[in-house]
């Protein structure tokens, strides 16, 4: 098993991602660009460093040496904080070992807009930051590298519901939701390393699209005592995730609902 693991991103996702791999034995880094949150990630034994990692500069210096002693990089940086997204996952790519293996957290929203069933070989937006950085990596054959297409996020304290709150006649609400749990992410994550699955595209999602207007109406209610409305009308895609369930059989554990 590859024990030394490098994380870039340590948020919603990161952060629990973080705890879990350091209980199963792993030596865990987190680069942080945020001083004032070394002391909290030292304290949880995350090995934490600073690195220029911000909207309008990256510096891959803050990162060589860090990079020529990991097995593994989970890279789980969102676009919105990076004025050329791509080219900075490449520069950190670019500092990686021979052979490293590299976990890239991407997105769903990566696929064209349809009304059809999606899965890992449908269209992509060509021109998507999230794309443009996926084949950056590919390309780069010294390493390793599996993607993950997320579907939308949510967990014990993260729901997007909270987005449509006090809102009334919300359009598209016969599109398809395309959920995973937090909880099942991880897990995927954790097995991919435990399993060395290298050179992979999955996508992450699970397995049951109740309509917008259905799911959120309802969630609303359940968990916020709040009513919301959707107009019936529109649609979208359906998103696959069995790939990876057919691959090493995976299951998707926790709920959406």
């Amino acid at each position: 098993m590859n024990k030394n693991i490098l994380l870039f991103g340590c948020g919603y996702l990161g952060f629990p991602l973080a705890k879990k791999l350091k209980t199963l034995g792993y030596f865990v880094q987190v680069a942080t660009h945020s001083p004032e949150k070394l002391k909290g990630f030292e304290e949880d034994g995350l090995n934490p460093f600073l690195v220029s990692l911000d909207f309008d500069n990256f510096s891959a210096d803050s990162i060589k040496e860090k990079c020529k002693t990991v097995d593994s990089a989970i890279l789980m940086l969102p676009p919105s904080n990076f004025k050329n997204y791509a080219a900075t996952i490449k520069s950190i790519a670019d500092c990686f070992q021979k052979k490293t293996h590299v976990i890239f957290v991407s997105s769903i929203s990566v696929y064209e807009d349809t009304s059809a069933i999606v899965d890992e070989n449908s269209p992509c937006k060509e021109n998507h930051d999230l794309i443009i950085a996926e084949q950056y990596l590919c390309s780069n054959k010294s390493i390793n590298t599996t993607i993950l297409r997320l579907a939308g996020l949510l967990g014990s304290s993260r729901h997007p519901v909270l987005s449509f709150i006090n809102k009334e006649k919300i359009a598209n609400g016969l599109a398809p939701v395309n959920l995973v749990h937090q909880q099942d992410v991880l897990s995927v994550i954790t097995k991919i390393l435990s399993k060395n699955i290298r050179n992979e595209l999955f996508n992450i999602c699970y397995p049951e699209h109740p309509t917008r207007k259905d799911f959120y109406e309802s969630a609303a209610d359940k968990l916020f005592s709040k009513k919301i409305k959707f107009l019936s009308e529109g649609g979208g895609k359906i998103v696959n995730g069995q790939k990876i369930v057919e691959f090493f059989g995976f299951t998707y554990k926790n709920t959406i609902y």
